[in-house]
C-alpha cells in the first residue's frame, strides 16, 4: 500500500508541474512573450534602463531643436524687418524725398527697429532663449557623457539697438543706416548658420539615440520571442500528458482505496 500511496504522490507531483508548464505556455502564446527565467529577467531590466535613456535623450534633443526653430523663425522675421528698412533707407538716400517725407519714413523706420527688439524677446521656450544674449547654451547630447552641444546665441535686443540709433532724415544718415544695416544683416546671417550647423549636429545625435533605443530594443523583444508552432505541439504534448497522469492518479488512487478495504 504504501508503494502504491507514494506512486500516487509523485504523479500527483508530475500533474502540477505539467499544469503549471501548460499555463506558461497558454500564457506565452496568448501575449506573444515567452516567460522570462530570473538571468533573462535581470537582462531586461538592464537593457529596458538603457533604452528608456536614449528615449529621453531623443526627446530631450527634440526639445532643443525646438528652442532653435523658434530662434531660426525669428531671425528670419528681423531679416524681414531689416530688409523693410533698408528699403525706406534706400529711399532717403536717393535724394528725391522732401523733409516731411523723410521725417515720415524715419518714423516708420524707427518703429521697425523696436519691432527686432520684441522677436527676441518672444523667442522664449521654457525659460531657454537663443535671441536675448549671445552667450547661447550648452548641453549634454546624453549619448557619452563627454558630447557636449554648445549653441551659440544671437543678441537681437543689441542689434535691435544699434538700428534703433539709426537716422534716416537726411541724406548722409541714410548712407551710414544703409551700411550699418547691411553688417547687422551680416550678424544674422551668420546666427543663422550656427544655428543650422546645430541642428546638423543634434539630428545627428538623435539619430544615434533613436538607433541604440531601437537595438536594444530589438535584443529585448529577442529576449521575449516564440515559436508559436514549437509551443503549440508542445502545449499538445503537455495535454495528452496530463490526461494521461489524470487516469494514472485516478488509478493509483482507487488502488490504494481497495488495499485500505481490506483492513477495515
Amino acid at each position: 500500500m504504501t508503494k502504491i500511496t507514494d506512486l500516487s504522490t509523485t504523479l500527483s507531483h508530475g500533474v502540477k508541474q505539467v499544469e503549471k508548464e501548460i499555463n506558461e505556455i497558454s500564457t506565452a502564446l496568448a501575449t506573444g512573450r515567452a516567460p522570462l527565467n530570473p538571468g533573462n529577467s535581470s537582462e531586461v531590466t538592464r537593457l529596458s534602463s538603457q533604452v528608456n535613456k536614449y528615449k529621453t535623450t531623443e526627446h530631450s534633443l527634440g526639445q532643443v531643436q525646438n528652442v532653435i526653430n523658434v530662434a531660426q523663425t525669428g531671425l528670419v522675421s528681423a531679416v524681414d524687418l531689416l530688409q523693410q528698412m533698408e528699403s525706406l533707407a534706400n529711399q532717403a538716400a536717393s535724394g528725391t524725398l522732401s523733409a516731411t517725407d523723410m521725417e515720415a519714413i524715419n518714423t516708420t523706420f524707427t518703429q521697425l527697429a523696436s519691432q527686432i527688439a520684441n522677436i527676441g524677446e518672444n523667442a522664449d521656450v521654457n525659460g531657454q532663449n537663443l535671441l536675448n544674449n549671445s552667450a547661447g547654451f550648452s548641453v549634454m547630447s546624453g549619448i557619452t557623457t563627454s558630447s557636449l552641444i554648445t549653441i551659440a546665441g544671437l543678441d537681437l535686443t543689441a542689434i535691435a539697438a544699434t538700428c534703433t540709433g539709426l537716422s534716416i532724415t537726411s541724406v548722409e544718415g541714410a548712407y551710414t543706416a544703409i551700411t550699418t544695416l547691411t553688417s547687422q544683416l551680416s550678424l544674422i546671417s551668420a546666427g543663422q548658420s550656427t544655428f543650422s550647423a546645430a541642428t546638423v549636429g543634434i539630428k545627428a545625435y538623435q539619430s544615434e539615440a533613436n538607433a541604440l533605443s531601437t537595438g536594444l530594443q530589438a535584443t529585448i523583444d529577442s529576449i521575449y520571442n516564440i515559436d508559436p508552432t514549437a509551443l503549440q505541439s508542445r502545449l499538445q504534448q503537455l495535454n495528452n500528458q496530463q490526461s494521461i497522469d489524470y487516469y494514472l492518479v485516478t488509478q493509483m488512487n482507487q488502488q490504494a482505496a481497495a488495499v485500505l478495504t481490506i483492513f477495515r
